[in-house]
């Protein structure tokens, strides 16, 4: 079994501080915040393990944009974009499932 190092984009880690000021501000439920993003880190986790093992993305919008080794993986409405660069998962976005065309 192959453990990756996860990494994380500044992209992705503005869109973890938007997506959580969301919740908690503008929809006032700091506590669904911190549950929800509870998840996403628990689904970024598991890529430690088993991110190797995802099928490269075949959407167009995604290898145009993330590079030709693309790979996603959802949470809830959410999708995670990665790619597999040796023995590191880089965490490119987190974005709603509904812009990954």
């Amino acid at each position: 079994m192959k453990n990756y190092t996860i990494r994380l984009s500044s992209e992705a880690e503005e869109d973890i501080d938007n997506l959580y000021d969301y919740i908690a501000n503008e929809l006032m439920l700091p506590s669904t915040a911190d549950k929800y993003m509870g998840g996403i880190f628990e689904t970024i986790e598991k890529l430690s393990v088993c991110g190797g093992s995802i099928p490269i993305n075949q959407r167009q919008y995604l290898q145009i944009h993330y590079g030709p080794g693309a790979r996603t993986i959802t949470y809830k409405k959410m999708t995670i974009v990665f790619n597999v660069i040796k023995k590191v998962i880089l965490i490119r976005r987190i974005m709603p499932s509904s812009m990954v065309l």
